[in-house]
């Protein structure tokens, strides 16, 4: 039976992938149902049974979170990021937002976390930096920006839903991911663990919120179980070394999105948010991390 629910999962990954990847494609039920592998048909109640959603919602959904990133990443207007994220009109788009977020987009701020009564609970614990915080940092060494460019490669990866929700799923998913690649001859030393957010806690709610680790892998590695693969394209990212627990993390992500981000030359491409892992988690405890924060990006 697990083996029957991971293929479909990755069948299901598949086509999340190529969702994120053809925002303003063809995303109709036929078309995914043939990215999955399934007929529309079935395709239709399995997403819904495993994604608590449906294709349509999820497809709504994405393309809504992805223009909320460029909206507050950048100055481009509402038609721009509606247009570019394949809405059919600003029409469209305004009547889409209105109803995930409940506010017009020309009154959202671009700052504020967009949250509704339907979007779960706000992640406790963490400070909300105003912008005058977060220009404090701007000429903290700790903060320094670098850009640099990630090649071509293969990952191997396991997805975990209700990540944000359900912590311990994270790391439970970490342990089957590196015994996945030793026990296929891998070497540690010899690849790069990637954590990977397919979705901004800010945006989306809590229970559909996505995160992948993931490691580099020979080309020719396949998927197997509950590990799927992708070929992760060329990308340039900017990143902040980051040495520390998660509200060091959560500070140095608020800096790049919130601060660095908006003032620069760049938007946010779509691709995930990254941790670049220097140091595996398990060598420090869970507690203390050595990353890169990284989030990928494209000129305006």
């Amino acid at each position: 039976m697990r083996r029957q629910t991971s293929v479909y999962q990755q069948r299901l990954n598949a086509a999340l992938n190529h969702i994120r990847e053809n925002l303003t494609g063809d995303l109709s039920l036929s078309t995914l149902a043939g990215v999955a592998g399934f007929s529309p048909f079935h395709f239709h109640r399995i997403f819904k049974a495993l994604m608590n959603e449906t294709v349509n919602e999820c497809v709504t959904r994405l393309r809504l979170e992805r223009a909320a990133a460029l909206l507050r990443a950048s100055k481009i207007s509402i038609t721009h990021a509606a247009l570019e994220c394949g809405f059919e009109s600003v029409s469209s788009f305004s009547r889409a937002f209105k109803k995930q977020y409940g506010l017009a987009a020309r009154t959202w701020d671009r700052h504020s976390p967009l949250k509704n009564s339907k979007n779960g609970q706000v992640l406790s614990g963490f400070p909300r930096y105003t912008l005058e915080n977060l220009s404090e940092l701007a000429n903290d060494p700790a903060m320094r920006v670098t850009i640099r460019t990630l090649p071509a490669q293969r990952l191997a990866y396991i997805r975990v839903h209700r990540a944000y929700s359900q912590g311990h799923l994270v790391a439970e998913a970490y342990e089957r991911l590196i015994h996945w690649y030793c026990a296929r001859g891998g070497n540690l030393k010899n690849t790069t663990l990637y954590g990977m957010s397919q979705d901004d806690p800010e945006i989306t709610p809590l229970e559909l919120c996505r995160f992948d680790w993931c490691l580099k892998v020979p080309a020719d590695w396949q998927a197997d179980d509950e590990v799927s693969v992708l070929d992760f394209p060329e990308c340039r990212v900017a990143s902040i070394h980051c040495v520390g627990n998660i509200f060091q993390e959560d500070k140095a992500l608020q800096f790049l999105f919130r601060y660095w981000l908006p003032r620069s030359r760049y938007q946010p491409a779509n691709l995930p948010g990254m941790e670049i892992y220097r140091r595996q988690p398990c060598e420090l405890g869970w507690e203390t991390y050595d990353m890169d924060c990284a989030i990928p990006i494209m000129a305006l």
